[in-house]
């Protein structure tokens, strides 16, 4: 029984977290996404490109959304992982922005830094082109 609260108790947790990230994504920044938001360098490039190479800074995605350095997630955010989630990988998601330079990542229109095309977040949305 115990057992059952802490499963019950995580899934509610984990359900929460999951549509608080999902919703940060789609505000556009437009509201109380600001925390979550950044334009810090993630390791791969400038300060005001959201932490990618330039030509990542302002790219279209797969699903056609345009990337903002200014209103991007934080990967801790999303809870970025590099590895897929029950088939479920940022190479099919709508806002991967494909390989640009030949180094095997890419980016994203809503996270900042370099992407995995392999891995997963919470704001993963099947893209179907």
């Amino acid at each position: 029984m115990a057992e059952d609260k802490q499963t019950r108790r995580r899934f509610i947790w984990l359900s929460g977290t999951a549509t608080m990230a999902g919703l940060a994504g789609c505000s556009g920044g437009g509201g109380g996404g600001e925390a979550e938001t950044t334009t810090a360098d993630g390791g791969g490039g400038g300060g005001d490109t959201g932490g990618v190479p330039q030509e990542y800074a302002t790219a279209t995605s797969i699903g056609g959304v345009e990337r903002n350095p200014e209103q991007l997630s934080t990967q801790d955010a999303v809870s970025y992982q590099e590895e897929p989630n029950e088939g479920q990988q940022c190479s099919n998601c709508r806002y991967y922005i494909e390989d640009k330079n030949g180094d095997g990542v890419g980016a994203c229109a809503i996270v900042e830094g370099e992407i995995a095309p392999e891995a997963y977040c919470v704001s993963y949305v099947e893209y179907e082109g």
